[in-house]
């Protein structure tokens, strides 16, 4: 009889054990989301399948862990921040140096400039979510950084699109670079500070 255990804890179902490991995920998730918090690991016979980013046909034992809305959120919120800790010295030196080079080597290098700004990018499309559900003091401002971004990438996708470094180098300059210093005030002053006492209150309750 193949078992599931949460958090240390064996989980006992109303009906039949699920015997394909992706129904025991989707129960999971939704019990769990309920108390608002999400499986992190899925420890299926030894193997993590959400590491693997695939489910086996069936197993014998289940380890599933969690956390809570707001530590997942912090985790990622930190791993980001430490990511994108130089991208304001890198996007001021390019914005120069832009003007500088060739166009043909600029456009050329175009994914290694996305590769640069796509972890900021991913951290304001992942925070998106958690802002929608629970409303934060901060949301506002969040909401107006948001909109921001996705302003500011339109205007770098409308330069490379045009050919034109000047715009490029303005976008980077006069929008890019106050739009992430902004960032950086705001979840380094309101956003962290928030998700660290929700984990604290957390844990204490």
């Amino acid at each position: 009889m193949p078992i599931v255990w949460a958090d240390n804890e064996k989980v006992n179902f109303t009906e039949d054990v699920p015997k394909n490991p992706s129904n025991v995920y989707e129960l999971l998730m939704n019990a769990l989301s309920e108390q608002g918090r999400a499986v992190v690991k899925f420890i299926v016979d030894g193997e993590d399948a959400l590491e693997k980013g695939a489910f086996p046909d069936k197993y014998e034992k289940i380890e599933a862990f969690s956390l809570t809305h707001d530590e997942l959120t912090l985790r990622l919120v930190i791993e980001a921040l430490n990511q994108i800790s130089d991208t304001g010295v890198q996007m001021q030196a390019y914005a120069q140096n832009v003007l500088n080079i060739s166009w043909s080597e600029v456009f050329k290098r175009m994914d290694e400039f996305i590769q640069k700004i796509q972890p900021f990018v991913d951290l304001i499309d992942n925070l998106g979510p958690y802002v929608s559900t629970y409303s934060p003091p901060w949301s506002e401002s969040f909401e107006k950084l948001a909109l921001g971004q996705t302003e500011c990438l339109g205007g770098i996708l409308s330069a490379f699109e045009q050919g034109s470094p000047a715009k490029l180098s303005d976008q980077l300059g006069e929008v890019f670079m106050p739009l992430f210093n902004t960032s950086q005030e705001l979840f380094h002053k309101e956003v962290v500070p928030f998700l660290k006492e929700k984990v604290e209150q957390g844990t204490m309750s």
